[in-house]
Parts: structure tokens; sequence; C-alpha cells
């Protein structure tokens, strides 16, 4: 149960994050406020590093046995908060929301196929779903929108 708790608040965060990243960027330019958005990660995870038991240990032996593309994560996450700072003010945050749970979701069906060769069919169509339900959204918020521009004229 803690981990079903944990879960959900690491999500809330998630989007807390991205919504606050792409003010930053909105105000400082996308490159620069994804920028800041490291610096800041770099200084919160140093102090958390300093006052933890053993303080700062990085072992360079530990550095050069990690396959290169495990380092793609720090690049990949450098992409994703640039990414959202540039959608997230264009897509209400609902849509971009689900738009990178699909993302995830599909994302995941691939990495399980090719890694383990499964495919969940409840995961294909639980994607299908929430794509069917957030298109449905699209078009209703479309219709509502263009009342709104009947009346006012």
């Amino acid at each position: 149960m803690v981990y079903i708790v944990l879960a959900f608040i690491t999500g809330a965060m998630v989007i807390l994050s991205m919504v606050i990243n792409s003010r930053l960027g909105k105000k400082m330019g996308v490159l620069q406020g994804t920028f800041i958005n490291y610096v800041v990660g770099l200084v919160g995870i140093f102090i958390v590093l300093l006052v933890k038991e053993r303080g700062i240990v990085i072992f360079t032996y530990k550095l050069y046995n990690i396959p290169v593309w495990a380092y793609l994560g720090g690049v990949i996450g450098v992409m994703v908060v640039a990414i959202s700072n540039v959608v997230i003010p264009k897509i209400p945050t609902i849509y971009s929301t689900l738009l990178i749970f699909i993302g995830q979701i599909v994302t995941g069906i691939v990495i399980d196929f090719i890694t383990v060769n499964v495919v969940s069919k409840g995961k294909i169509i639980g994607s299908i779903l929430i794509l069917g339900g957030l298109w449905y959204n699209f078009y209703i918020d479309k219709q509502e929108l263009s009342k709104e521009e009947i009346e006012q004229a």
C-alpha cells in the first residue's frame, strides 16, 4: 500500500514539476529554463548526498563498468524537460498529461516486446480506450468552443 501511495505522489509531482518548469521556460526561454531546472536539481541532490550517512561517495571504477547507453538517461531527461517546456503552455495540462501517459504505456509495451517478447493485450486495449476518450474530449471541447464563438458573433 505504501508503494501505491508513493507512486501516486510521484505521478502528481511529475505533472507539478512539468507545469512549474514550463512556466520557468516561458519566462526565461526553453533551454535556459531547462538548464536552471537541472542546476537546481544538481544542487538538491548534492545536498541530499552531503546530509546522507556516508556523504558523497562516487567510486570512479564503478563509472567505467556502466555501459555507455546507461548515461543516456540524463540526456533523455533534459529532452523531456525541454520538450515539456514547449508543449505544456500550448496544450491544456490534462491533455498533455494523458498524451504523456499514453506515450509511456506504448513505450512500455515496445520495451516489454523487445526485452521479454511479451505484448500485454490489456495495455494495448487500455491505450486505445484512453486515446478514444482523449479524442472524444477534444471533439466535445471543439464543439463547445464553436458554440461560444457563434454566441459571441
